[in-house]
């Protein structure tokens, strides 16, 4: 599990979008370096950044990972569609 520390992994993300178009993440799973399926339930939305370029979104979240606490970056694609693991703080 130490692998997952790696930054801007895709992952298969399940989302709620609004009837106003506002994003919300609720669950995601990626797999780490060594293949293993990782899956993660968003508990807490810290913060969310709309880039000045509107190619994106940022989602600063929290989530139970083993056993404790950690903070983590999600980032939205708009034009490609994709979500993607960009940081993990331990």
């Amino acid at each position: 599990m130490e692998s997952i520390l790696c930054v801007n992994i895709p992952v298969q993300m399940i989302s709620c979008t609004d009837t106003n178009g506002k994003i919300t993440p609720i669950r995601f799973r990626f797999r780490d370096k060594t293949g293993e399926l990782i899956t993660v339930t968003v508990d807490k939305i810290l913060s969310e950044d709309q880039g000045y370029n509107r190619v994106g979104v940022n989602f600063s979240c929290s989530a139970i990972l083993n056993g404790s606490r950690k903070n983590f970056t999600l980032w939205y694609n708009y034009f490609a569609h994709e979500w993607h693991l960009s940081r993990l703080c331990v």
